[in-house]
């Protein structure tokens, strides 16, 4: 049997090899390469024919995650055993699409999951019935969603990537940061009378969503009483007897758990705010597409399995490639935001130091950045045509754009496809001379100008195609990177549940904010307490 340290010093002189070698040359070995290394699930499509890779380097990471034991490490994730070790923690963001898996070991959970859910399905049903008003009777036209990190980026981002499934006529006003310019600008087009308030906070004490409820509260007491307030205002948390005590009725109490992380919580009464907006139908499809790349991760050989092999082609490209950042491009502008959630799903998963036994490591999860196509067109992507840095990057497009701009999304799938194409085949300085000169530039023209159009190509990327922006793919591709991140961490020997850079922030924060009250600055490092004191002076 290969063991690991074999199958390392043999990826290792095939990464020696494949630096030396063209991606094109690739295509002349493997003649069906571009169907091959093709995949489709859950209306998802995952063309990897443009990597630096080949079929025995696939088979070789392939039989790393066999003895990583990725199945066993899978099949716990979703049985709920307590696979976040640091934090004793199961992890179960994939019952909330589908409880079936769970239902196997625990049952009472399972139940939990499935009631919650119907209840807050009831909500929405009832809110598309005109039956959830403000306390005066009035019907309801705005909600507030107050709440950061995974309380904001998933519904936010989802919103806006589902404009087309939008089906009731309300406005969703997200309050995330502490900005008090954003929260003064928000409070005054609104009118309380007609305003829902959700508060989204699992342990009922995040320092910038308690800053801000409060001040929607100050602003809401302006007008409505006291008892308005078990009309109006929602609570998503983990601690409903600290809600009951800030006003909120039980009714209007919804249960989050601690086997949700944050960045996993949009399938959750996280996502409510999202509900509201686009319904219950399409948040079920939302789940429903979601659950089919759930089925797809936990029944397709590897080979086959498009989180597996996308995880493993990441890990290559970091681990033998010397790669470090990941740059996602959705050509598409209602997934603008998908970058920014992307960002908090893999880096405050995977962004770790230390193995699950608590040993330094080398490598973990890359920087991702990213922004929409054919926007990034004009600003960084010359720097990767050209420049001296590169990365890993995934293309993303939808297969059907807007129907009556046809001729829009035609110019999108060719900008995408063209861009991944350049990148591949770049510009020698032989082909550079030859479009000069056949503008008619002299041949000292040709020469002094050429350089500076060679670009060197051999650059690789995935594409993903998506069959359209609707509930049921974006569920899907959400899953998809999920599911990637965790196989990555299985791959890294990490926990991609815990987030312990998350709470020292928020532990400075807090002496920072003493220091402030008290003037005392001793506990600061220097130059933290003279920037205080040049902000308080």
């Amino acid at each position: 049997m290969t063991t690991l340290a074999q199958l390392h010093t043999q990826l290792t002189h095939a990464a020696e090899n494949i630096k030396k070698s063209q991606i094109m040359a690739l295509f002349d070995s493997q003649p069906n390469r571009a169907s091959e290394f093709t995949l489709s699930a859950a209306g998802l499509t995952l063309d990897f024919a443009k990597q630096a890779i080949d079929q025995s380097i696939l088979n070789d990471l392939i039989e790393v995650s066999k003895l990583k034991q990725l199945k066993k490490q899978r099949d716990a994730q979703f049985s709920g055993e307590l696979v976040n070790t640091t934090e004793q923690r199961a992890v179960l963001h994939t019952a909330l699409r589908d409880t079936t898996q769970l239902a196997k070991n625990l049952p009472k959970v399972a139940q939990e999951i499935e009631s919650t859910k119907a209840r807050l399905l009831d909500f929405v049903s009832r809110f598309e019935q005109n039956k959830i008003t403000g306390a005066t009777e009035k019907a309801i036209t705005d909600v507030i969603s107050i709440g950061i990190g995974g309380s904001f980026f998933g519904p936010k981002m989802l919103e806006a990537a589902l404009v087309d499934s939008h089906v009731n006529d309300i406005n969703v006003h997200y309050l995330a940061n502490i900005d008090g310019q954003q929260i003064k600008h928000t409070l005054a087009k609104l009118n309380a009378e007609t305003t829902l308030i959700v508060v989204a906070s699992k342990s009922w004490t995040t320092a910038e969503t308690q800053l801000n409820m409060q001040a929607v509260m100050d602003w809401f007491k302006k007008t409505m009483s006291d008892t308005a307030i078990a009309k109006q205002w929602i609570a998503l948390t983990a601690k409903p007897e600290l809600a009951k005590q800030a006003g909120f009725s039980d009714e209007m109490i919804f249960p989050l758990w601690d086997f949700i992380g944050g960045r996993y919580s949009v399938w959750s009464t996280i996502a409510l705010p999202l509900a509201l907006k686009i319904g219950k139908a399409n948040f079920e499809a939302l789940l429903e597409g979601a659950a089919n790349l759930d089925q797809h991760f936990l029944t397709a050989p590897e080979s086959q399995n498009l989180p597996i092999i996308a995880a493993i082609i990441g890990y290559w490209q970091q681990q033998y490639l010397g790669e470090n950042n990941l740059l996602v491009l959705p050509y598409g502008h209602a997934l603008k935001t998908l970058p920014a959630y992307l960002q908090q799903l893999d880096m405050e998963s995977n962004g770790k130091s230390v193995n699950l036994a608590g040993e330094s490591i080398e490598l973990s999860g890359p920087i991702l950045w990213g922004a929409e196509g054919t926007n990034c067109q004009h600003s960084f992507m010359q720097l990767l045509h050209q420049g001296k840095q590169s990365a890993m990057i995934d293309f993303i497009l939808p297969r059907i754009g807007e129907s009556s701009y046809q001729q829009h999304h035609k110019a999108m799938i060719a900008n995408c496809l063209g861009q991944s194409q350049a990148l591949l085949q770049g510009k020698s300085l032989a082909q550079a001379e030859s479009e000069l000169a056949a503008q008619g530039l002299s041949k000292e023209e040709v020469n002094a100008l050429a350089p500076h159009k060679v670009m060197p190509g051999n650059k690789g990327s995935n594409t993903l195609l998506i069959d359209d922006l609707s509930p049921r793919s974006l569920g899907a591709l959400l899953a998809f990177y999920e599911h990637k991140v965790f196989v990555q961490g299985v791959l890294f020997g990490i926990n991609s549940y815990d987030q312990w850079g998350v709470e020292l922030g928020k532990q400075l924060g807090n002496q920072v904010l003493d220091a402030m009250a008290s003037q005392n600055y001793e506990q600061l490092d220097p130059s933290t307490a003279h920037l205080l004191k040049t902000l308080t002076n």
